[in-house]
């Protein structure tokens, strides 16, 4: 990888909360739902987890001399027109699901906290590999 360690440190970051959430062992949906700890939990990482994500991606964008994009989505969408993040449409969701969770507090879905948790973790270990491979 040619970025610093600071980049280093948000990949860790994104890691760390990947492994956390799925130590929690949640093999159900009724499990998640009937805990509101682990409902609070489950969200606060996710959502640490997609900031750092996009931490990372401004960061390179900064290094490479790139003007800052005006979002978060654009953000993505910049790295993945460099090359330097794949083409994956699920970046940008996991972005929006960051927005919805950041903005949208009082109402969030368990219905797709699970299922980002069932289907979806492998984008943040896909995403580290990425710029780990740049």
């Amino acid at each position: 990888m040619k970025y610093n360690g600071v980049i280093e440190k948000k990949l860790l970051a994104i890691a760390e909360k990947v492994s956390q959430i799925e130590s929690w062992g949640i093999t159900s949906f009724a499990m998640l739902q009937e805990s509101t700890m682990l409902q609070n939990a489950t969200e606060r990482a996710l959502q640490v987890a997609i900031e750092a994500v996009i931490d990372t991606c401004e960061r390179i964008l900064a290094l490479e001399n790139q003007q800052p994009p005006s979002n978060s989505a654009d953000t993505i969408k910049k790295m993945q027109e460099l090359g330097i993040i794949s083409q994956n449409p699920d970046y940008i969701e996991m972005v929006k699901f960051r927005n919805f969770i950041a903005h949208c507090y009082e109402k969030i879905d368990l219905v797709i906290v699970y299922a980002i948790v069932k289907k979806k973790l492998h984008l943040f270990r896909e995403f580290i590999h990425d710029i780990r491979s740049t």
